[in-house]
């Protein structure tokens, strides 16, 4: 797994730098610092992608509300007399000043959209936030993420997390998935879509978890317990945390688990999917850590402690039958 611990720090430099450039007036202190900063391949990269974003802005010139927005932002006033001022640049002109303005405030909208992170199926990424948390996506796994003064916010949108959140008393840390919300300060934590709410496991610290729309639907977690709020009465119970965060270290661990499960589980990994042809055989129970992603392992260990027999199709599925 790998680790993009900067990007978002980089990409909030990159849109101040930005926002600071394009002012009326520019000082000569600013353009070397800009010039200085950006010598960083890294940060001239996350620049770019801004200055992609203002041309981007130009597809939302024929909103009427983003141009009442930009007439607002302009003033609709005559321009400052152009004059000399020592250590500036001279200001722009009406036209540019309402271009600007339209820009600007077209930049302002853009960058306020969340940022989205996700992983294909079998990989697993781990991503650091502007505060310092970090977001450890599994498989096939998307989030978006929001900050403001008051609130941290984060959608996941499909997949699995592990969220391990900076405290920050003022503002707290919301994770939505589906219809629950898990609300926390500082802590440890992993959340799995599941139907239309999720799974979530405590791992360190304290979380309150909440299921929309449900006047029962409040729990507060302590560390090693979990509480699945797609099934009909959830309940909060003692988690296995080896065998529930394994995931994290790109294991996956199964203790009496029906094979119908764990081969749903590997599944989620690959891109070669296994199929059970034989019900008897769903419902056996097995333990054992795998590696994910590793079916061709996952298969051999069945077959042979349960003379189960593969047959791989021609389009890659491997289908699993009973003994005769």
């Amino acid at each position: 797994m790998t680790i993009e611990g900067d990007v978002d720090i980089r990409r909030r430099e990159a849109a101040e730098w930005f926002a600071r450039l394009n002012q009326r007036t520019v000082t000569t202190a600013d353009v070397k610092g800009f010039s200085e900063w950006r010598r960083d391949p890294e940060n001239a990269r996350a620049f770019s992608r801004v200055e992609a974003m203002w041309d981007a802005a130009g597809a939302l010139a024929k909103s009427p509300e983003m141009s009442a927005l930009a007439r607002e932002a302009a003033g609709l006033r005559p321009p400052p007399k152009r004059r000399s001022t020592t250590g500036r640049l001279l200001p722009i002109g009406a036209a540019g000043a309402l271009a600007l303005a339209f820009g600007a405030t077209a930049f302002v909208w853009l960058s306020q959209q969340p940022t989205r992170y996700a992983t294909a199926v079998g990989e697993q990424r781990t991503f650091q936030l502007e505060d310092g948390s970090r977001i450890t996506l599994d498989t096939a796994s998307e989030v978006a993420v929001r900050f403001n003064d008051s609130r941290r916010s984060v959608t996941l949108a499909t997949g699995q997390a592990m969220f391990d959140v900076e405290g920050d008393p003022g503002r707290p840390f919301v994770v939505a998935a589906g219809n629950t919300r898990v609300t926390a300060v500082g802590t440890r934590f992993d959340v799995r879509r599941s139907g239309a709410g999720a799974r979530v496991v405590l791992v360190e610290g304290r979380v309150d978890v909440r299921r929309e729309a449900a006047s029962d639907g409040q729990w507060t977690l302590a560390p090693g317990q979990q509480v699945t709020t797609s099934t009909d009465r959830p309940t909060v119970a003692a988690a296995n945390l080896p065998a529930a965060t394994s995931w994290t270290t790109g294991r996956l661990t199964f203790e009496s688990t029906p094979i119908g499960e764990a081969v749903a589980e590997m599944n989620r990994y690959s891109r070669v999917s296994i199929e059970l042809r034989d019900e008897r055989i769903s419902s056996i129970q097995i333990s054992g850590v795998f590696n994910t992603g590793d079916v061709d392992g996952f298969v051999a260990a069945l077959s042979d402690l349960y003379a189960l027999r593969p047959t791989e199709t021609d389009d890659g599925r491997i289908i699993l039958t009973g003994p005769a």
